[in-house]
C-alpha cells in the first residue's frame, strides 16, 4: 500500500469513527471533521451544553447516532427514545433546544437556546431545519434528522411540544423573526458568561463533531458533557474493572492533524501499568491544555469504573429498551454482567 493510500485510509477511518457513518459513505470534505465558523461554533457548543447532560440513557452518546458537518451547518441523526420508559428523545431535544419565554412573573430564565429559530420541516417530515438570529449576517444552521423507524414526523412532535409550552405558561419563540426582548435581556444580563462561552465555543463544537468517538472507540456505556465555566467536563462510565480503551479516545481527540488543538497535560491513571492490582470503583482523570497557552480552552475527562447502582441490570434493561446495538453492548458491558441481567429477567426479578 502506498503512503498516500495508507494516509487516505487513516483519514477515512477517523472520519467514520468521529461521525458514526460507514466508511462506504465516503469523505465529503477535505478534513474528516471540518472546523465550524465562529457563529456555527457558538451554536454547536450551546447544543452540546443542552444535550450533553440528558437525564437518562440513550442508545448513543447524547442521543446522536451519527452526524455530518460543514463550516456553517451540522446535521444530527437522533435516537428515537431515551430511558427505561422509552420517552421520545426528539421531543426531549425540542424541550432543550427551542427557545420559549418563561411564564410572566415566574422569574425563570428563558428555555432553550436564545435566538434559535425553526426555518422549516423537509425530507417528508423527517428533517427539522433550525438557524440562529443571534448573529446577524452570519450563517449558522442545525438539522435534526429523525430515525427511519419512527412513525411520527417533526410536525407532530413540534405541535405536541408547543402544546406543552402553552399548558405550562411558556411563550414559544422559535418562529419569531428576530430576537425577542426576553432573549436580549437574558443575553445582556450575563456578559462575562457569554464571553467565556464564546471563548470555549470552538472546543465545544469540536467535541460535538466528534461525538461518535465516544461510541466507536471506547467502552463507555454512559457519557455526559457540560461547560462548567472554566472548561469542558466529560464524565464517562465504563463497566470494566479497568477503564480500558480510554487511551484510544485520547489519541483521537489529540490527533496532530485531525483532532482538537489540545493535549493531555496531566494524567492520573494507572490502568496501563502491568502490576496494577485489580481495582473497582476507581476513577481515571485526564487534564488537557492547548498548544497555545491562554488561547485554547481545556478539557477535563473523568472515567469511572463502576455501575450507577449495585449492578448493571438497570443499565442493560434501559439500553435494550432504547435500541442500543447488541454488538456495541457486547463490547461495552462484560459478558457476566449481561448473563446476570438475563438470569434476573428470566426469573422475573426485574421490573
Amino acid at each position: 500500500m502506498s503512503d498516500r493510500s495508507s494516509w487516505e485510509s487513516r483519514k477515512l477511518r477517523y472520519w467514520s469513527e468521529c461521525s458514526g457513518q460507514s466508511r462506504r459513505t465516503g469523505l465529503r470534505t477535505s478534513h474528516p471533521a471540518p472546523a465550524a465558523s465562529p457563529a456555527q461554533a457558538r451554536l454547536e457548543s450551546l447544543v452540546l451544553e443542552q444535550l450533553g447532560t440528558s437525564p437518562d440513557l440513550c442508545a448513543h452518546p447524547f442521543g446522536i447516532t451519527s452526524l455530518s458537518s460543514a463550516a456553517t451547518s451540522l446535521t444530527l441523526h437522533l435516537d428515537a427514545y431515551m430511558g427505561h420508559k422509552r420517552y421520545s428523545f426528539p421531543e426531549h431535544c425540542l424541550s432543550r433546544l427551542l427557545p420559549a419565554a418563561p411564564a410572566p412573573g415566574s422569574g425563570d430564565d428563558p428555555h432553550g437556546i436564545p435566538g434559535l429559530r425553526m426555518s422549516g420541516i423537509e425530507a417528508d417530515g423527517r428533517q427539522l431545519h433550525l438557524y440562529t438570529v443571534k448573529d446577524p449576517g452570519q450563517t449558522a444552521t442545525l438539522v435534526l434528522a429523525l430515525p427511519q423507524g419512527l412513525a411520527e414526523g417533526w410536525a407532530d412532535i413540534e405541535r405536541r411540544h408547543r402544546r406543552w409550552c402553552d399548558d405550562n405558561g411558556l411563550r414559544p419563540l422559535w418562529t419569531a423573526p428576530r430576537l425577542d426582548g426576553v432573549e436580549s435581556r437574558h443575553l445582556s444580563a450575563y456578559p462575562s458568561l457569554e464571553g467565556s462561552r464564546t471563548r470555549r465555543a470552538s472546543v465545544g463544537s469540536g467535541l460535538l463533531r466528534r461525538v461518535a468517538l465516544f461510541h466507536t472507540v471506547t467502552a463507555f456505556y454512559r457519557v455526559q458533557c457540560w461547560d462548567d465555566g472554566d472548561s469542558w467536563k466529560i464524565d464517562a462510565r465504563t463497566a470494566h474493572p479497568r477503564a480500558r480503551w480510554h487511551d484510544q479516545l485520547l489519541q483521537r481527540l489529540c490527533h496532530p492533524r485531525w483532532g482538537l488543538p489540545v493535549r493531555v497535560a496531566h494524567r492520573f491513571c494507572h490502568c496501563a501499568e502491568p502490576d496494577t492490582p485489580y481495582q473497582w470503583n476507581h476513577t481515571c482523570a485526564f487534564y488537557f491544555d492547548g498548544y497555545t497557552a491562554g488561547k485554547d480552552d481545556p478539557i477535563y475527562l473523568r472515567v469511572h469504573a463502576s455501575p450507577e447502582g449495585r449492578d448493571y441490570d438497570r443499565q442493560i434493561t434501559t439500553l435494550r429498551q432504547v435500541g442500543a446495538p447488541e454488538a456495541w453492548m457486547a463490547r461495552a458491558l462484560p459478558q457476566e454482567a449481561v448473563q446476570h441481567h438475563d438470569q434476573h429477567y428470566q426469573a422475573g426479578q426485574l421490573p
